[in-house]
């Protein structure tokens, strides 16, 4: 039987640089996201971006991390996950005024020297990039093939948040599936480690479609789900009525492959538990989404 060729493999060019990271009063980092500025000017090359060059870090992009989604600001562990990625990048949350119910910093502006690889904005425009506290062999403004990624990816701030529990893998049509099959190999060892997300996710067994119900305090469930229910204006418990509503949204009919044989809408994750749960009865480590 010949070899299946992986979806993007080696074919996505990668450009290094690099910069600060950068936290501020008013901005609200997450497990995922982060403000990032390049320290000297650079040629993009075949690599669509929009990274500032701003050596003071008053001049930021918001950074995408590639390959991982975290939890949201109202989700539970979202706190902690954020926190994870700024000391991991050599931030303290206490001194920039950040706390478990409070994701807007106030504290002394703070700047972390640091390199990315990124390889194209997602659909908010922001880079799509993997992150690095210190520099894994990068030469600044230079384009670099997947593959060349592949052998520093685990050395990543992306795959530190997957193997601690921290974010859960994330694929799009862009991703290079090697380096796709890097970050479920994490998942499934924080995941059968039982560490952070992994203890307390239940949208495999399922959950209450309700912003109450998947606040802070409630239950956990993969976040591009999460965002979904965050949309549903309906406060009160209906499975079927918020399938249905799903089903009718544009994001409800985005699609979806690793699921089932051929890629299916969103909206067609879902299935009925009860007459007030719902869940996604599909491993989230193995699913690939459009933007």
């Amino acid at each position: 039987m010949a070899k299946r060729s992986l979806r993007n493999s080696a074919g996505v060019p990668f450009l290094t640089l690099k910069g600060f990271f950068v936290v501020r009063g008013k901005q609200m980092p997450d497990g995922d996201t982060i403000s990032f500025a390049a320290s000297k000017r650079y040629s993009s090359g075949p690599v669509k971006t929009n990274v500032p060059v701003n050596s003071t870090g008053q001049r930021t992009v918001n950074i995408r991390l590639q390959s991982i989604d975290s939890p949201e600001k109202a989700q539970p562990l979202g706190a902690a996950s954020r926190n994870a990625l700024l000391r991991h990048l050599g931030f303290d949350p206490d001194a920039l005024g950040l706390a478990d119910d409070d994701f807007t910093a106030s504290g002394t502006p703070k700047k972390v020297v640091g390199w990315i690889a990124t390889h194209g904005l997602d659909g908010n425009q922001r880079p799509l990039a993997y992150l690095f506290r210190g520099n894994p062999g990068f030469s600044h403004g230079r384009v670099e093939s997947a593959a060349d990624i592949m052998t520093v990816l685990r050395s990543s701030a992306n795959y530190q948040q997957t193997t601690r529990g921290w974010a859960f893998p994330a694929f799009y049509e862009n991703t290079d599936e090697a380096h796709a099959l890097v970050f479920q190999q994490g998942g499934e060892t924080a995941r059968n480690s039982k560490r952070g997300v992994w203890v307390a996710d239940v949208t495999t067994t399922g959950f209450v479609p309700t912003k109450d119900a998947l606040g802070a305090s409630g239950a956990l469930v993969y976040p591009k789900f999460f965002r979904r229910v965050q949309k549903w204006m309906n406060a009160k418990p209906n499975a079927a009525s918020f399938i249905n509503w799903l089903k009718r949204q544009r994001d409800g009919k985005k699609l979806v492959q690793g699921a089932l044989p051929s890629a299916v809408p969103l909206w067609q994750l879902f299935e009925v538990v009860s007459a007030r749960k719902v869940a996604v009865p599909y491993d989230v480590i193995k699913l690939w989404f459009t933007e």
